[in-house]
């Protein structure tokens, strides 16, 4: 996995990397094609893993002017965005670097999930819920009471692997590995917001958002050992080269409200998302357990 160079950053740092390597696939498929004859009925997910045929993504719900402006806000620079997001605006396709990108979204065109993880507490998907629900618009992630109405299962496991955990798309649901959360330096908010950061970036996997850390996978700065304030990118705080940003809390930003608008068109049911990138400005922030959004005019 492209994330284990962040390994090497020595002995004082090994805890803190194991968090970043969480927010990545466990299999390292980050956003396969969705299998041909994957079962609606898995161990941890319900939902079959999804993506239009071609990555053909529903062109009638912005225009082709809205598209090209949202693909240049998904572009980003060398460690932020992802320029594969280019092919919405120019094929009409929604692909990773020519590869379908997936979901886990029903025919309803919510996420439902429901949480079985004790270290991710239910508390804190409900957080996350409300996050990629204001960073929408709309409602698009919903916690629901039983498993049988879920899309996918939120739970923990006993393997060791090294990482934290991460959206597996192989009917195993989203999966993190408690044993692997060493962190003992960092205050109570820090590691709260770090966890709630590395929830917030595997739901965003399973709404359709690949990695956004720059170039044509999005992987530029894991690649780099780059920390960034993106959290679909490698989002960190508290230690040497964590953006200053970050110890205000986890923030959106303009480019996954535009990567979300793109990834909702290409859903079993397609919807509009996140619109109001394209006049205004507006910043979910996460902090501690409270939620709060700020909203300006460009």
């Amino acid at each position: 996995m492209l994330w284990k160079r962040l390994m090497q950053w020595g002995l004082a740092a090994a805890s803190l990397s194991l968090v970043v390597l969480g927010m990545t696939g466990l299999n390292g498929r980050e956003n396969p094609q969705p299998a041909a004859k994957q079962s609606i009925k898995q161990d941890y997910q319900r939902t079959a893993t999804y993506s239009p045929p071609g990555g053909r993504i529903d062109q009638h719900i912005y225009s082709q002017k809205q598209l090209r402006a949202l693909t240049a806000i998904t572009h980003g620079s060398q460690y932020r965005g992802n320029t594969s997001l280019d092919a919405v605006a120019t094929q009409h396709v929604y692909q990773l670097n020519g590869r379908n990108l997936a979901n886990i979204v029903g025919n309803d065109g919510v996420l439902q999930l429901y949480n079985d993880s004790h270290f991710m507490t239910t508390r804190m998907v409900k957080d996350a819920a409300g996050f990629w629900n204001r960073v929408a618009g709309t409602q698009v992630v919903e916690v629901v009471a039983h498993p049988d109405q879920s899309d996918e299962i939120i739970h923990d496991g006993k393997r060791t692997q090294p990482v934290l955990g991460g959206q597996t798309y192989n009917g195993k649901g989203i999966l993190f590995y408690p044993g692997n959360w060493r962190i003992q330096n960092l205050s109570q908010r820090n590691q709260q917001n770090w966890k709630e950061a590395a929830l917030i970036h595997e739901i965003g996997h399973a709404l359709g958002i690949p990695h956004l850390g720059g170039g044509p996978l999005g992987t530029n700065a894991a690649k780099a050992g780059v920390a960034t304030v993106e959290l679909m990118a490698v989002w960190s705080v508290g230690r040497a080269g964590s953006p200053p940003e970050n110890e205000l809390g986890v923030k959106s930003t303009s480019m996954d409200a535009a990567t979300l608008a793109l990834a909702g068109l290409s859903w079993q049911h397609p919807r509009r998302l996140a619109g109001w990138v394209l006049q205004t400005q507006r910043v979910v922030l996460y902090d501690n357990g409270h939620l709060t959004t700020i909203n300006k005019s460009k």
